[in-house]
């Protein structure tokens, strides 16, 4: 019997949230902070020795190009998250991915939309990518719903989708906010029971939880729960145990392939 698979993958965006709460935030400062929670992000995955997957803004990857490119020297998977994460574009999937290419020095193949927003499989495969993540199959109010999508990776128009995971009971979401509000133990236990239903648990979070989000007054305080120094720990805790129980890690890119 095969492995579970761990999809461990990290939105790396200029930190923006104040701005959906009408509070204004430059780009240069929305990328120190993001870089601040990448760094930290980035020493826990050496010393447990997982790949993951960096879904990055052309924003910050034009910021930090050499970075990002240590990043991938690393073994980790770089793929594309829009190009301005507030103010997405119509032409964002394609732009982004020049714009990466062009620093990373090589093609990138997978694609994440700002927001898990809708995206156009059949333009995506004409431009050569060969996975979306854009669904989240539950229901969050005011973002989406997608109840009535699979719960595992399919194919559409030619492209591979690889759904975010959720519970397997009434889909509830096992994204980056419930390793902030929830139990670690219920986390843990809604991880593997989701993963042995599907075969893989694939998860996202963004570097910018990783830093004391009690600084900025307009993040809501069930964002800020949990966040900083506590989640670097939430999350160190969540590989030990997986890798106690003998999950194999991969980078989406990996997984689409088999």
């Amino acid at each position: 019997m095969s492995k579970a698979k761990v999809l461990l993958s990290f939105d790396v965006e200029e930190f923006d949230l104040p701005k959906e709460h009408g509070v204004d935030i430059s780009l240069d400062k929305g990328i120190k902070v993001s870089k601040s929670g990448l760094l930290k992000i980035l020493k826990i995955l050496k010393r447990q020795k997982v790949p993951a997957t960096f879904f990055c803004t052309a924003n910050f990857v034009e910021a930090e190009p050499e970075l990002i490119r240590q990043i991938a020297k690393d073994g980790h998977e770089i793929a594309g998250h829009g190009v301005d994460h507030f103010e997405p574009q119509k032409n964002d999937i394609e732009i982004a991915k020049k714009k990466i290419e062009k620093v990373l020095g090589k093609k990138i193949v997978g694609y994440r939309q700002p927001r898990m927003q809708p995206i156009s499989y059949g333009k995506m495969k004409k431009l050569g990518y060969l996975y979306d993540s854009s669904v989240n199959p539950a229901f969050i109010p005011g973002r989406y719903n997608h109840l009535d999508v699979p719960r595992k990776k399919y194919k559409k128009s030619g492209l591979i989708e690889i759904p975010t995971s959720v519970a397997t009971i009434f889909r509830v979401p096992l994204f980056w906010l419930a390793l902030h509000l929830f139990p670690q133990k219920i986390y843990f236990l809604l991880t593997k029971m989701s993963a042995r239903k599907t075969g893989y648990f694939a998860t996202y979070f963004h570097p910018w939880e990783f830093t004391d989000l009690r600084k900025f007054s307009c993040v809501p305080k069930y964002i800020q729960h949990n966040s900083g120094k506590k989640l670097e720990e939430r999350l160190e805790n969540l590989i030990i145990k997986l890798k106690r129980d003998d999950f194999e890690f991969q980078t989406y890119a990996t997984y689409a392939k088999i």
